[in-house]
């Protein structure tokens, strides 16, 4: 009978271990900020992937004008949708590695201009902001994986154009 046991007490054990190894990053308060500078509401739709948690309840998220949502994370994955605008897709690791990306294109189709810019203290590696300001030069499309680190806040910033 302790052979049958043994096991369980093993799985146990695996387990506890496991929800004690929360990593250090995530105690560092980490989030996802959306900003809308634009003069009007801007509806976020989430498209989470890899199992990432949602970062708002329901499918829908509405910011007012010149206002701004901070969501606290660990993790998480996936894309952020607005009417009219570039889809931002973005990862912000447990450890604090990021991938990022938006349109660095100015389209005529889409006329809410993103910018995707991860901030920390200090961001370790490349981590420049991506998309299209209203003014100024757009940046890169994209940031991959392992060159930008010790992200603490992800900043989608949804923006009017020709403000």
């Amino acid at each position: 009978m302790a052979l049958s046991n043994k096991p369980s007490l093993l799985l146990a054990a695996a387990a506890a271990a496991a929800a004690q190894t929360t990593h250090d990053n995530c105690a560092k308060n980490k989030k996802v900020t959306v900003q809308n500078n634009c003069a009007h509401d801007v509806t976020l739709t989430l498209e989470p992937l890899a199992n990432s948690p949602h970062l708002f309840e329901g499918k829908q998220y509405t910011l007012r004008p010149h206002s701004h949502a901070e969501f606290p994370v660990c993790w998480w994955t996936g894309r952020l949708h607005a009417p009219g605008a570039p889809t931002a897709e973005f990862h912000v690791g447990v450890d604090g590695g990021c991938f990022y990306m938006g349109s660095n294109v100015r389209a005529p189709g889409l006329a809410v201009p993103v910018v995707v810019s991860p901030h920390g203290n200090p961001l370790q590696g490349e981590c420049p902001a991506v998309g299209c300001p209203v003014h100024g030069r757009c940046s890169v499309a994209q940031v991959p994986g392992g060159r930008c680190r010790n992200v603490q806040e992800m900043k989608v910033i949804y923006c009017s154009p020709g403000v």
